[in-house]
């Protein structure tokens, strides 16, 4: 296993800084050998975390597959005194992915409670702000992040495969910068969902209807639920799961709430 680790100062505003307690929050971001979380491993992590403004990035790169175990070990050590992580997509990919090869290492299941996933937050706007895609280059491009990086991760799995044979230095650092650059953008993407969440400009799709938004203020008036959050502005799809999750005794408010974040 190799370890390598970066500092970076980032330009982040301190109003968006600190309304989204960016210093508690772990940025991370896997590479893998494949898309099937039982038949492929993880061969990558990066993992992001500030000191003040300094963005501190660790990687840990497997250089063998046999080195899946110890990476993930090292990255969860790193990851224990924290309560949310924050990714691109990483509730479709990269979470379920970290806990399938958990549990096929028999690692204890120790990951933070809460998960900000960036594309959730970006996707029912999309089209509204011109993007001609949503993917994380997409999304890096429209805000003006220009990458070193060339690659794509399907990309990254032939050279890692390539570097399996010739352990090629030139291989790992290819794939170590592409990764590396997901992580080290992802503050920036946070920053630019502040300025859509106050874009008072922008309508949601497929936003929560009339009728829903009624029944569940009614429900959580029943229930003395105070849900910290603009109801307004909730998906159809949050809104079903919510009302669902109440109607079935729930009454957790960190619950609720990441219900609703991370539905789109």
């Amino acid at each position: 296993m190799l370890i390598k680790e970066y500092n970076e100062l980032l330009s982040i505003s301190d109003n968006v800084f600190s309304s989204y307690n960016m210093d508690i929050i772990a940025y991370f971001d896997i590479e893998t050998t494949g898309f099937d979380k039982d038949e492929d491993s993880i061969i990558l992590i990066s993992f992001g975390k500030f000191n003040n403004k300094i963005f501190c990035i660790k990687q840990y790169y497997a250089e063998t597959l046999d080195d899946e175990k110890n990476i993930l070990n090292s990255f969860l050590i790193d990851l224990k005194s924290y309560s949310t992580w924050c990714s691109y997509n990483g509730i479709a990919f990269d979470e379920p992915f970290i806990v399938s090869r958990m549990e096929r290492h028999n690692i204890s299941l120790n990951i933070p409670k809460n998960h900000i996933d960036l594309y959730r937050s970006i996707r029912p706007y999309y089209k509204q702000l011109g993007m001609e895609r949503c993917n994380l280059k997409g999304v890096e491009r429209y805000i003006g992040i220009d990458r070193k990086d060339q690659i794509d991760g399907g990309i990254s799995v032939d050279l890692y495969k390539e570097f399996l044979v010739t352990g090629e230095s030139k291989l790992k650092e290819i794939i170590m910068l592409h990764n590396y650059e997901d992580v080290l953008n992802l503050p920036k993407i946070h920053e630019f969902i502040f300025e859509v969440e106050n874009n008072k400009n922008l309508v949601r799709e497929n936003v929560i209807t009339d009728k829903q938004l009624n029944y569940l203020k009614n429900l959580l008036k029943k229930n003395n639920i105070l849900l910290n959050i603009e109801l307004e502005k909730m998906s159809k799809k949050a809104a079903s799961r919510t009302i669902d999750q109440i109607l079935k005794g729930c009454r957790d408010r960190d619950e609720l709430n990441n219900i609703i974040n991370n539905s789109y």
